[in-house]
């Protein structure tokens, strides 16, 4: 039997995960359009400490998640309003935390995940 590489649970996990955003959430937090994904506000190739981190997690529409993106200063500020700036200090000081991102560790938050459903 084929041993599961990191990038197969790591695809896994993500997949899971936007499953769970549009299963918890209909309405985008911006505009309030149906919810297409969940966006990271801080990227998952800045910090792999809140890739599956529900507090990083933006529920979000399409466009918007288009404009994002693409710059649009106007969504940022949007999402910084609503969720408030505790929000925001909580996050950053969640950002640098250190992850070992291997295998174990994609297979436990696939189940944690799993479980969340």
């Amino acid at each position: 039997m084929k041993k599961p590489n990191i990038k197969t649970l790591r695809n896994k996990c993500d997949k899971l995960l936007q499953e769970l955003v549009r299963a918890t959430y209909d309405r985008c937090l911006v505009c309030g359009k149906p919810v297409s994904c969940g966006h990271h506000y801080y990227p998952k190739s800045t910090s792999s400490a809140l890739r599956y981190c529900w507090e990083n997690i933006i529920p979000i529409c399409q466009g918007c998640h288009f404009s994002l993106h693409n710059s649009n200063p106007e969504i940022q500020n949007r999402i910084n309003t609503l969720k408030g700036k505790k929000w925001l200090a909580d996050l950053q000081k969640k950002k640098s935390a250190y992850v070992k991102t291997d295998v174990a560790y994609y297979k436990s938050m696939y189940e944690k995940l799993k479980l969340t459903q």
